[in-house]
């Protein structure tokens, strides 16, 4: 073995009961996906899946035809549509377009959901893990990180949100980079490959890790006043160069087009009407049929999260206020603290929502963020509660190391200890999100015999409309004809 690969089997051999649960538990969560591969079943929880799917295609179909992949003639035909603010995710949607020939188009992309949930989970408990050193508090962060109700609904359609292993990946690497005496080359380039990463898998994700990294590099600044030292700073204009060389490259072809890009950020823009509903942190999910009669009234007033369920878990919130009563790692509880507070706060938007209501005269803190480009560019407040789940996952874990290390040290510590473990499946429960919702990748019989068809032809599909030409993309698939719609 080299000398990379003696470590990776050691860690693997050494969590394997860790990723076992993990794997059981995406299937669980996302069932009945696994048990419909093979059938033609598309896992879908919004027509922004059809979208997603179209990309996958592209990749093949822009090879096949040689258009760029940043311009297309095969929708808005015969003009074309630029391509460069398209959400594409340069991860997620090579992966399935590798594993389609292998797979099918359709198990391609479902199979990306189920390594969504699971790469998230478990990037989650390699950085607690590193944080506590307790992998049974690891564990249990990872699942308020990767089985949020929240999460799991945004993986039924929008991978360019929900694949989040980059966000807790490069907080570890940027922490670990910057406290050690004599940071490593290849650390100090990992820490900028995983940004890089986090933007090729979304804009959206690249904004979370930007943002998560601002306080973890405080705090290691902060910390034994590192901030007086030059390495410090060398160590940190090196990540930074770095970073922004990398960015660069997916950036670049966004930022030349200036104009475009504000008219782009102003159409996607939604921060007054999409906003999280406060009372929705605390409202169980809808979509949980054990508690679906008994929430219902109430997520019925919440507009956007009566779709997209924002719940927290009662137990992880008691947890994270356990961690802040510890006088251990305070300052490590701090700064994980605030930055579930300034992901909370951008979540709630420039307005608050409560139970539906709107209280205009009510002015968020976020307010005063909205012409901060990347924070106007995100367009829908509620996104940020997939950045508020991490800190809100280390908060919960620190509770739990806590309360872990107490029974320790009690003459009834087996079963005390054992009284903790409840706290796992009871997580579990109050997070389920119920089935995971699909349907029949079926379309009409039309777009079959079309496709047989070898003259250039276009179609036209009606009625015209934004929502309308999701479904239209997925026709194409089949069809392969260009479109006179489309959309990006």
């Amino acid at each position: 073995m080299t000398n990379w690969q003696k470590p990776l089997s050691a860690w693997l051999r050494h969590n394997a009961v860790v990723l076992l649960l993990y794997l059981l538990l995406t299937v669980a969560f996302t069932w009945p996906l696994v048990g419909n591969l093979g059938s033609n079943w598309l896992a879908t929880h919004d027509t922004d899946t059809f979208v997603k799917l179209w990309d996958q295609w592209w990749l093949q179909h822009s090879q096949d035809t040689g258009q760029s992949l940043l311009y297309t003639t095969d929708l808005f035909y015969p003009h074309g549509l630029d391509l460069t603010f398209h959400s594409i995710s340069w991860i997620v949607a090579p992966v399935g377009w590798l594993l389609t020939p292998l797979l099918g188009r359709i198990d391609a992309y479902n199979v990306t959901i189920l390594w969504a949930v699971f790469s998230t989970a478990t990037a989650a408990y390699i950085l607690i893990s590193y944080l506590l050193k307790n992998r049974v508090a690891a564990f249990m962060g990872g699942l308020v990180y990767g089985f949020a109700p929240y999460f799991i609904a945004h993986a039924g359609g929008h991978p360019d949100l929900v694949h989040l292993a980059p966000v807790p990946l490069s907080a570890l690497l940027l922490l670990h980079t910057l406290r050690r005496d004599k940071p490593s080359p290849w650390l100090v380039v990992g820490t900028a490959v995983m940004l890089f990463v986090a933007a090729l898998t979304s804009l959206y994700i690249m904004i979370f890790a930007l943002l998560t990294s601002g306080p973890v590099f405080l705090f290691a600044a902060w910390e034994e006043k590192r901030w007086r030292t030059g390495r410090f700073w060398r160590t940190t204009l090196l990540i930074g160069g770095i970073t922004a060389v990398l960015l660069s490259l997916r950036l670049w072809p966004i930022f030349t087009g200036s104009t475009a890009l504000d008219d782009m950020i102003e159409a996607k823009f939604a921060a007054d009407n999409r906003q999280t509903d406060l009372l929705a942190l605390v409202t169980p999910s809808h979509l949980n049929p054990l508690f679906a009669d008994m929430v219902k009234p109430i997520s019925d007033t919440f507009i956007i999260n009566e779709k997209w369920p924002a719940y927290l878990g009662i137990i992880p919130l008691l947890l994270m206020l356990v961690a802040l009563a510890r006088r251990q790692k305070r300052s490590e509880v701090v700064l994980w603290f605030c930055t579930a507070v300034m992901f909370l706060l951008l979540a709630l938007g420039p307005v608050l929502r409560v139970g539906g209501t709107v209280y205009e005269d009510f002015a968020m803190p976020a307010s005063y963020l909205l012409w901060f480009p990347p924070i106007r560019a995100v367009g829908r407040p509620d996104f940020f509660v997939l950045g508020l789940l991490l800190p809100l996952g280390i908060l919960a874990a620190y509770g739990f190391d806590f309360l872990w290390q107490r029974a320790s040290h009690s003459p009834r510590k087996t079963a005390w200890q054992a009284a903790l473990l409840l706290a796992i499946p009871l997580i579990l429960f109050e997070l389920w999100n119920g089935p995971f919702p699909g349907i029949p990748a079926t379309v009409h019989p039309f777009y079959h015999t079309l496709s047989q068809q070898a003259e250039q032809t276009a179609v036209i599909e009606l009625p015209m409309g934004r929502q309308d030409s999701k479904h239209y993309l997925f026709n194409q698939l089949v069809h392969q004809k260009p479109m006179v719609e489309g959309l990006s």
